[in-house]
């Protein structure tokens, strides 16, 4: 299994509702691979919820949150902190994404 490409798929899982199809074409890989992938991710615990028919694709459970261990809480701060002092609508979306990550 490629971790990285797992992982990118659980953050555009993340991001909003999937096809398996997308992912195949956005990460070059067959749509059994991703099936695959999902199903691992799954497996360790990553609520992804999978629909099927003509709006079906992979979402993730609402309740879903990163744990804190994906960044330090310093780390979050920092971050945010870096991210206010820009003055511009790339970093307030940053901001949201960071805070997303666990609790405050």
């Amino acid at each position: 299994m490629n971790y990285s490409v797992a992982l990118s798929i659980m953050f555009e899982i993340l991001r909003c509702k999937q096809t398996a199809r997308d992912l195949a074409e956005e990460f070059e890989i067959s749509t059994r691979t991703v099936y695959r992938y999902v199903e691992d991710l799954c497996g360790a615990g990553v609520p992804i919820i999978s629909t099927m028919g003509r709006y079906g694709g992979f979402e993730m459970a609402k309740y879903f949150k990163l744990k804190e261990f994906f960044l330090t809480r310093k780390e979050k701060d920092y971050l945010i902190n870096l991210l206010n002092n820009q003055n511009n609508e790339d970093a307030k979306t940053l901001v949201l994404k960071i805070m997303a990550i666990g609790t405050f």
